[in-house]
């Protein structure tokens, strides 16, 4: 049996984490500002966080795929984490105001969201075709 790598395991973990930190922040916390207004005035959030959040999924992304296809050999997840991650860096280029959209807080959502979602399924479909691979 081919047991994936601690570290293999500990990036897709940080990869759910991340990603599911991501849809949080983009999908949860937007809804509890309309709830309660008030918070808007003092609950910030750093600039950098987008930022923080893709530059901490990118080598979590590369050591958890590139550890899960040498074991099952599959462009599934790896790709599907491409996409994600490409998604994520899409989301903060709307953040930062570097594509010209014209509402760029719903494309930065969009975006992020659609990249968060994508990415932690890539890390589970990884993890799940890890350990397939390490039965047989």
């Amino acid at each position: 049996m081919c047991l994936p790598s601690p570290r293999a395991r500990t990036a897709d973990l940080a990869g759910i984490a991340l990603s599911s930190a991501c849809l949080v922040h983009c999908l949860a916390l937007p809804l509890v500002l309309l709830v309660a207004p008030a918070l808007g005035s003092w609950l910030h959030l750093p600039d950098g966080l987008h930022r923080a959040i893709l530059l901490l999924a990118l080598p979590a992304a590369l050591i958890a795929m590139a550890d899960g296809w040498r074991r099952h050999r599959r462009w599934t997840a790896p790709l599907l984490a491409a996409a994600g991650l490409g998604l994520l860096a899409l989301g903060l280029a709307a953040h930062e105001r570097w594509l010209a959209v014209a509402d760029a807080e719903t494309a930065d959502r969009l975006f992020s969201s659609a990249g968060a979602i994508a990415l932690a399924s890539a890390h589970l479909l990884n993890w799940r075709l890890r350990h397939r691979a390490g039965r047989r």
